[in-house]
């Protein structure tokens, strides 16, 4: 009686525009308010759609943003694409340019892939047969109906996520040759991840049941199928032809966050400096972590943390949800080491190659691992918030930077080298509302990067050998930390990070003492503050601050650029977020505690002044330098000249800072992203995706 459904499915299987390039589909999608009809669920089956239920505002907003997502997931999206540095002579990057891929959908097992492009002599970015690679109107990689060829790929795969890239080569390879390791051995030694050594003891379980109940089975075979799934297999013969030992399909998991690391190993055996060994290594969050060699794109091998078993079945499931589910999600980070300085990495000569994993919102752990013969990884540790001295650690957001410090010596008196990072993400943050002192999350971490024991930490904790007491650290440190090595020693002695409390910070290891009896002269004080504590000021430092040394008014300084906005909800418009650049000039280091408010009539230190707040800051906005009449103009140089920085708000709504900015001769170069407005384009029948802008400031006058 309702010729709904068919219609739907004549339109989303015939061209409706005859007339125009390629073939145009409907696709249909249908919600069904305080009802659940049987024609709209037709309507959206047919249509290719899908169909929602909604019986309040809430869950009609989900039932909407749902569609929206199906609707994108039918275009790219792309992280930041690595480039490989040349070993042999390190000014110089190599011509591979690796971009890696995620498709979001509805449901939760998102895919990921990883292309290839080159750049040539002249600049361009070119694809396998040498045609330019990228649209020369939108600025992505050419698609239909004349895609561009990447790497790897046999024939035209352009942007689209599913094809070409390692994730097709992948995805055409029998499992059963695939090698994964999983940290199930002896102190978390590799070992191969199958279903004898997945078992419930090395997973610290009491029984099988348990093991089974984490895998989202019930009983032996269950279980075995889901970790044969894991590994790639068509466990569950989806395609129903009886064949279990398949593959099972796409492969790669989404590539959300994780950047590949490009990791050159030169001139190993059948390979030369000028066509070094080039790896790359890269987290998907369907919870492994995969290493490419780049002569072919195939995998050399992955690694699945046993930790992150829970999310197998709800992976393997695939719900239509809201909420991600998420793996190893963080870029990692190596350290490596040339014995002979040959420029070959070759662990027979005693070099080293060691690799740090984390997991951002796939949880509270940090992994290392050696890989200095790339063929044979093993295990060097792991710690989390159950780690003795780590009980501060959140969601491991923060990349760490690997550095020397003073006093940190092995039994030759060689500089051994750390990690540092931030303590990481409390999701008591992703509340709405103004931010409250976090839980977790709150510190700076130092660790030995071969061990990972902790060296050094800076949290609210009581005061010990390794953690220096600092009670007014109440928000989580997310971001990356910014090292500096004052006076050219070559050793890191001043660290600066931000909290999400709209708080930057700066840490002094001065002097040249072990760490451990380092706790009365290594200090931190807070340099700025920027957050009101109202919902229209509730700015959030995420990002890595930009640390530039320079001269003002003939005299030496330091100037931090920074730029607040709330990574967990971009698409929120309720925050006024800015700009900033702030002044420290106090380019000696700190060896004692800030004094008191009372002792500071007395005394003259330039701690006194801090925090700087934000309306501290000369505001830019009005550009006087530039635009202003002479008086104005006159007005703001003498408050640049002798004031603590400047501040530029971001206008429009929602306009917030997702990305550290980096400075080029004293120029600072600053993305931004603004939501969308519904409400922007009433007649256009395509979703918005938000804006990107680039701000370029002169770091000096704004």
């Amino acid at each position: 009686e309702n010729c709904l459904p068919q219609l739907t499915e004549y339109m989303a299987n015939n061209d409706l525009a005859i007339n125009a390039d390629g073939d145009q589909f409907a696709i249909t999608y249908t919600i069904g308010f305080a009802t659940d009809q049987e024609l709209l669920s037709d309507a959206a089956t047919n249509g290719k759609g899908v169909y929602y239920t909604a019986d309040d505002a809430q869950t009609l907003t989900e039932a909407f943003q749902g569609a929206i997502v199906g609707i994108l997931s039918k275009e790219t999206t792309f992280t930041s694409p690595a480039v490989a540095v040349d070993t042999f002579t390190r000014t110089r990057s190599s011509d591979e340019v690796f971009y890696a891929m995620f498709q979001p959908a509805s449901t939760v097992d998102w895919i990921g892939n990883i292309k290839k492009l080159k750049v040539n002599a002249d600049g361009v970015l070119v694809d396998k047969n040498n045609d330019s690679a990228l649209d020369a109107v939108s600025g992505e990689i050419k698609g239909e109906p004349a895609p561009a060829t990447t790497y790897w790929s046999a024939s035209g795969d352009g942007r689209n996520v599913d094809k070409g890239g390692v994730g097709a080569l992948l995805a055409s390879r029998d499992p059963a040759g695939r090698t994964i390791y999983s940290d199930t051995g002896a102190s978390g030694d590799l070992e191969a991840f199958n279903t004898t050594n997945f078992d419930a003891e090395a997973l610290g379980l009491g029984s099988n049941t348990a093991l089974y109940s984490l895998l989202g089975a019930s009983t032996e075979d269950a279980a075995n199928d889901q970790i044969n799934w894991a590994r790639g297999h068509d466990a569950y013969d989806k395609d129903g032809d009886g064949d279990k030992g398949e593959v099972r399909g796409w492969i790669l998991g989404d590539i959300l966050h994780s950047q590949p690391l490009v990791l050159n190993y030169g001139a190993r055996p059948s390979f030369t400096e000028t066509e070094p060994d080039l790896r790359f290594l890269v987290g998907s969050n369907s919870g492994f972590v995969h290493l490419f060699g780049n002569d072919d794109g195939e995998e050399d091998w992955a690694f699945f943390p046993k930790e992150l078993a829970s999310i197998l079945p709800q992976r393997r499931r695939n719900a239509t949800a809201s909420d991600h589910v998420y793996g190893m999600d963080l870029t990692p980070v190596s350290y490596t080491y040339d014995s002979n300085g040959d420029g070959t990495f070759d662990a027979g000569d005693g070099d080293k190659v060691w690799v740090y994993l984390g997991m951002r919102r796939g949880g509270e752990s940090y992994y290392a691992l050696d890989v200095s013969n790339p063929d044979s990884p093993t295990f060097m540790w792991r710690i989390d918030n159950s780690t003795s001295g780590f009980e501060e650690l959140g969601q491991t957001w923060s990349e760490p930077v690997v550095i020397k410090i003073p006093g940190y010596v092995d039994g030759d008196g060689a500089r051994k080298p750390v990690l540092v990072f931030g303590a990481g993400y409390d999701t008591d943050k992703d509340a709405p509302g103004p931010g409250s002192p976090d839980q977790a999350g709150r510190g700076l971490y130092i660790v030995d990067a071969e061990t990972g024991t902790l060296v050094w930490s800076v949290t609210p904790a009581s005061n010990s050998t390794t953690n220096l007491s600092e009670p007014d650290l109440l928000h989580s440190v997310p971001g990356g930390v910014s090292v500096l090595d004052s006076n050219g020693d070559k050793i890191v002695d001043r660290i600066y990070f931000g909290d999400t409390g709209g708080n930057l910070w700066r840490v002094d290891l001065s002097g040249n003492a072990l760490p451990t009896s380092s706790q009365n002269t290594w200090q931190i004080n807070r340099l700025a503050s920027v957050n009101g504590g109202l919902a229209a000021s509730d700015r959030r430092i995420f990002n890595t601050p930009d640390v530039v040394r320079v001269r003002l008014d003939g005299e030496a300084a330091d100037v931090i650029v920074v730029g607040t906005g709330d990574r967990t909800n971009p698409n929120a418009t309720d925050v006024d977020n800015q700009i900033y650049r702030i002044n420290d000039r106090a380019t000696m280091l700190f060896s004692t505690v800030r004094p008191t408010d009372g002792e500071c009539a007395d005394v003259v230190d330039v701690r006194c002044g801090w925090p700087i707040f934000g309306e501290d800051l000369v505001d830019i906005n009005e550009n006087h330098i530039i635009t202003g009449t002479e008086e104005e103009k006159t007005l703001a140089i003498e408050a640049l000249r002798d004031g603590d920085g400047w501040r530029y708000d971001l206008n429009n709504a929602g306009e917030k800072s997702l990305a550290s900015s980096i400075t080029i001769q004293g120029d600072a170069f600053l993305p931004t992203f603004t939501p969308a407005s519904l409400l922007s384009d009433i007649n256009s029948c395509e979703p918005a995706s938000g804006t990107g802008q680039m701000y370029i400031f002169d770091i000096y006058n704004g």
